[in-house]
């Protein structure tokens, strides 16, 4: 990369194009980056990786601030990072022209909930970071599990940080951040921890009013393993978990292939 040229940054997120903490993020990192906004034009929460096929999308160019170019669409957190990633870098907003060049880093958020643990298998939020890895781009996704802001204002700084020092590079290919910030304070607040993804599920439970069923429940934190995301973003860090994009099961492999010698499937 030429020393003048800035990192290029995307920015995605699942609350939607009009999400303050989206706008932060991308205000925070628009002084040391050349930052690219692609978001929802309505809130995307829980539809996880889903992406539009068979049904044409909307593209349209939004005044969010002076030094950022954004753009809402009408598809998922996914369909935004596959079109800035897949098209617009290489074409902008035409079918033959130039577009900005490739991205050096996608990040998802700032989200306005909590996606660490399970979470992260239907947040839109961690989608966006996926699929930018899918596209060999270094993706984090960056969620709050409260609004308190001065966690907001961690969150960017963290952003900042992985930016100016380039720390995405040292993401690994087919890898991919999952970031979660706790309820806490500047006093509370106990610093930053590596951790692997919680797997305890929520407390699910359905309360049924006329012919409508109402989904409710909450996580057993406490319960989590104590070198979780779960546990310890309850527990006051903030928490970075990487996940992989290949998530095959390679002890199940073996067991399948000795099961198939023992009983041979006819093609």
């Amino acid at each position: 990369m030429l020393e003048d040229q800035k990192t290029r940054v995307l920015i995605a997120n699942d609350d939607g194009i009009k999400s303050g903490y989206m706008l932060a993020l991308a205000c925070a990192l628009a002084p040391i980056a050349e930052v690219y906004v692609f978001a929802p034009d309505e809130e995307q929460s829980g539809v996880s990786h889903a992406f539009t096929v068979r049904k044409a999308l909307s593209v349209k160019k939004v005044d969010v601030d002076a030094a950022v170019e954004a753009y809402s669409m009408s598809g998922t957190p996914a369909d935004c990072v596959k079109f800035a990633l897949g098209h617009f870098a290489m074409h902008g907003l035409t079918t033959e022209g130039a577009g900005p060049g490739a991205f050096d880093v996608c990040f998802s958020g700032v989200n306005l909930g909590e996606n660490s643990g399970v979470s992260s298998l239907y947040s839109g939020t961690v989608a966006g970071a996926r699929e930018a890895a899918l596209w060999g781009v270094p993706g984090i996704a960056l969620s709050l599990r409260g609004t308190t802001a001065n966690m907001l204002e961690t969150a960017k700084e963290f952003a900042v940080k992985v930016v100016k020092e380039r720390l995405f590079e040292r993401i690994p290919v087919g890898v991919f951040w999952n970031v979660n910030f706790p309820k806490a304070t500047a006093e509370t607040f106990k610093g930053f921890k590596a951790t692997k993804m919680a797997l305890g599920m929520f407390t699910d439970h359905y309360t049924h009013e006329g012919n409508m069923w109402q989904l409710d429940g909450d996580k057993l934190w406490d319960e989590q393993p104590k070198d979780s995301d779960d546990y310890l973003l309850n527990q006051g860090y903030a928490t970075i978990t990487p996940h992989r994009i290949d998530q095959t099961d390679e002890e199940s492999l073996n067991e399948i292939n000795e099961m198939l010698v023992e009983t041979p499937v006819d093609n």
